[in-house]
């Protein structure tokens, strides 16, 4: 393989990776958007989560099953409890925290809230996947976290005390979701995608609905809207199955710190659904923190240079000399 074509390898999956966790971000930035709407159906936290979880489970289990039945090399039970652990810490504990901060704090807020979240992503895979931190990652950290402090400044000052109190329950929801995309890449290697975040979601899923019917059992919960069925299959399809494998493959492509980084495209989504949908306010903090968030996006999409040797007819192709 001539340099050329590893190198435009390289550039195809830098690409698609970019693109999945840009995609993947800006639909589950729509969920806070979208819960908000739930919300003003009458519809609570628990019962939000109960119908996204039994509109989504299906989804999961499917897939799951004809990825199993295409996988080649079946994972061991350790890989399957490593998933369903992952799935619990993201999709059960991360949710019902960022679900209980939505509300007390904005849209807009909330999503910003969330992105600090490809910080601790850095710092975990720095620390315990021994990820080298590129120049462009540290600048595109810097651009965005500018850009959510300037708006963080400005919806706490309008939220008051209790989007403080909001603001820190997402805060460690956050956290949650971090440790999820630091520890679940060299799962979803070895299981892949698909089978990955199947598992990994029936497992959250299962978990909370067993929850949720216990407590319908001890208190019957109050009627669920038309509209709010439709907002929870919503929440349940275009905010959380779609994105939920686009993340997985977009961590599998270019690893979790870029993916996170790049997810910065979520505030940007979010705020535009607010302000069209909701009615939330824009001005010039909003237009400053887009700025700087896609700016932060561009140098993150950007592929980096794959220094390999070339290989040519007369150079045996030897275990050092593979391209890596």
């Amino acid at each position: 393989m001539t340099t050329e074509a590893v190198e435009t390898d390289a550039a195809r999956n830098q690409m698609i990776g970019a693109l999945l966790a840009a995609l993947g971000a800006g639909l589950f930035s729509l969920k806070g958007v979208v819960i908000k709407l739930a919300y003003a159906e009458g519809m609570g936290v628990s019962q939000l989560l109960t119908w996204r979880m039994a509109f989504s489970l299906p989804f999961f289990l499917v897939i799951g099953f004809f990825a199993f039945r295409r996988s080649d090399k079946r994972p061991g039970w350790k890989l399957y409890a490593a998933a369903a652990g992952l799935g619990l810490l993201s999709y059960y504990l991360s949710s019902i925290l960022n679900f209980w901060g939505l509300q007390y704090v904005s849209a807009q807020l909330e999503r910003l809230i969330l992105y600090i979240y490809p910080t601790m992503v850095a710092v975990l895979a720095f620390i315990f996947l021994k990820e080298r931190v590129t120049r462009n990652h540290v600048i595109a950290l810097a651009l965005a976290y500018i850009g959510v402090a300037i708006l963080f400044g400005s919806e706490v000052g309008a939220q008051g005390q209790m989007a403080l109190v909001g603001g820190v329950v997402i805060f460690i929801g956050a956290f949650t979701y971090a440790i999820y995309v630091t520890a679940s890449r060299s799962v979803i290697r070895r299981m892949g995608t698909a089978l990955f975040t199947s598992f990994a979601m029936s497992a959250a899923s299962i978990a909370f609905l067993t929850q949720s019917g216990i407590e319908m059992a001890l208190h019957a919960p109050p009627p669920v809207t038309v509209n709010g069925l439709w907002l929870s299959f919503i929440l349940a399809t275009v905010c959380t199955v779609i994105p939920s494998f686009m993340i997985a493959e977009a961590i599998r492509r270019i690893g979790p710190g870029p993916m996170s980084a790049i997810g910065g495209v979520g505030p940007v989504v979010a705020a535009w659904a607010a302000v069209a949908v909701l009615n939330e306010p824009f001005g010039w903090p909003h237009m400053a923190a887009m700025a700087l968030t896609l700016s932060g996006v561009w140098l993150l999409s950007r592929p980096a240079p794959q220094r390999v040797p070339e290989i040519g007819p007369a150079t045996p192709i030897t275990q050092d000399s593979k391209p890596k």
